[in-house]
């Protein structure tokens, strides 16, 4: 598992409201992330910040402007193609998303449902929550885990397809400090570990101060802070034809 670059080029996305104007949640952003960093994505509620991971995995697509991941132009793809490179992003969500009714191993194991994969991918699923410290929790259903614990099942499923680039949004938010710490351990840990690409959009200073570089959003603006590293990222808005 490597990690992939991540580019973008005069994004823009914008929402109708209710009252009929817009918001401007990607304001021509434009930004360059070398493969296998751990960036923060900074900002208050409603910012862009996660408005942005959405785009970046395709969950949403831009009004304008370019994404590129690695070789693949994501702003181009459309039906197979689409779903196949969804398939291939490490999705961790604030609210775990997980299924109710099925058991840890099967929620981690939903994504490569319909799908090849070359090996067993129970066996698969199971290495993986041991990875994530749930060894001897595969048949456990949701409600018997913890919020944490609800947590590292949804970090097992998105290393499933072995991603070369996770999206984490808000992951620590809804849990208590200390699991949340540990949580952000784990991760640390697992981009040391694969070199992937992550992308994590908080509103916790804390969690920022942990991450390689910062992404800071303001009403759709993506701007780069002073952080270590800094120097080898452009991150801002970019003239258009510049």
């Amino acid at each position: 598992m490597t990690g992939v670059p991540v580019s973008l080029e005069n994004v823009t996305k914008t929402y109708r409201l209710g009252d009929g104007s817009r918001l401007a949640a990607a304001d021509e952003v434009s930004l360059e992330l070398p493969a296998g960093a751990r960036i923060a994505i900074v900002g208050p509620s409603g910012s862009g910040k996660s408005t942005l991971l959405h785009l970046i995995g395709a969950i949403d697509r831009p009004d304008e402007g370019t994404i590129t991941v690695g070789d693949t132009e994501v702003t181009r793809l459309s039906g197979r193609r689409l779903a196949d490179y969804r398939a291939r992003v490490g999705f961790i969500f604030q609210q775990f998303h997980l299924v109710p009714s099925l058991t840890a191993l099967d929620n981690v194991t939903t994504p490569l449902v319909g799908r090849k994969f070359a090996g067993d991918k129970r066996a698969r699923g199971r290495e993986l929550l041991a990875a994530v410290g749930l060894a001897g929790r595969e048949d456990a259903l949701s409600g018997q885990l913890s919020g944490g614990q609800q947590q590292r099942v949804a970090i097992a499923r998105a290393l499933i397809a072995d991603p070369a680039l996770i999206l984490a949004d808000e992951p620590t938010g809804n849990l208590d400090s200390t699991t949340a710490g540990e949580i952000l351990e784990l991760l640390g840990d697992l981009h040391e570990r694969l070199g992937v690409t992550m992308l994590i959009a908080t509103h916790d200073e804390s969690v920022a101060a942990l991450c390689d570089h910062e992404i800071r959003v303001v009403d759709g603006r993506a701007t780069l802070t002073e952080t270590a590293g800094a120097s080898s990222l452009y991150i801002g808005r970019r003239r258009k034809g510049a």
